[in-house]
């Protein structure tokens, strides 16, 4: 079956048939995509640059990605700093506790990496 995509004022009309596209007026599609497309796509479709879209776009996409690993570093940075961060080497290493310093030490180490993927990740945006 076939889901017939119609551009007008700006947004698009879907009609699940071609008699009820007829029905409303029209008298032929802007776009024809299968049913199974369109659902797929989450029955979402738009006009981008005067041409109708189904689904997101491959920038959409990556960028949504990319969200979504930022989201995942920060966390496992936050995780971090609970875990290595807490008021009592906070303050030994106010004091330079060795001790303290040496748990800074070991965040920082643990916490490079992760902050060097968020950087990259940022700049690729």
């Amino acid at each position: 079956m076939n889901i017939y995509l119609k551009k007008e004022n700006g947004t698009v009309k879907v009609f699940y048939s071609e008699e009820a596209m007829i029905g409303a007026g029209y008298t032929a599609a802007d776009k024809i995509v299968t049913e199974e497309e369109f659902n797929s796509n989450g029955c979402y479709a738009r006009i981008i640059n005067g041409e109708i879209i189904v689904g997101r776009t491959v920038e959409e996409i990556e960028a949504e990605e990319r969200a979504e690993k930022i989201a995942d570093l920060k966390s496992q940075l936050a995780e971090l700093d609970k875990q290595y961060l807490t008021p009592r080497k906070l303050s030994g290493i106010g004091i330079n506790e060795p001790y303290a310093l040496a748990e800074r030490s070991k965040h920082e180490q643990a916490a490079a990496p992760l902050r060097e993927q968020l950087e990259a990740l940022k700049l690729s945006a």
